[in-house]
């Protein structure tokens, strides 16, 4: 039986996201997944193209910014030179936190 693996990767400036993406490697496990979680810049972003599943948990900061430890990820993603394919193989899925007391 194939091994049954998730990747979790956190955005966060205040620690909204970690604590989120913590709770959800805890639910992984708990459904039989061996779960990795991982601030998104402590993570070789070059390996992601080798990830099956992966669940990516971001907090806005401010107006709507991402948070400071997403910028290399951002910076990775709109490559103009990454190959449209790179990611293809990589099932994911984005929760996004935001905070509805600012106006936008």
């Amino acid at each position: 039986m194939a091994e049954r693996r998730i990747l979790v990767l956190y955005g966060s400036q205040t620690g909204t996201a970690e604590d989120m993406a913590e709770r959800l490697g805890k639910e992984a496990r708990r459904r039989h997944f061996t779960c990795r979680v991982d601030a998104i810049d402590s993570y070789n972003i070059a390996n992601l193209v080798h990830e099956q599943l992966v669940i990516f948990v971001c907090a806005t900061t401010g107006q709507g910014d991402p948070p400071d430890n997403m910028k290399n990820f951002w910076r990775f993603v709109f490559r103009r030179n990454l190959p449209h394919n790179s990611l293809c193989r990589m099932d994911f899925a984005v929760l996004g936190l935001g905070d509805s007391s600012y106006p936008k």
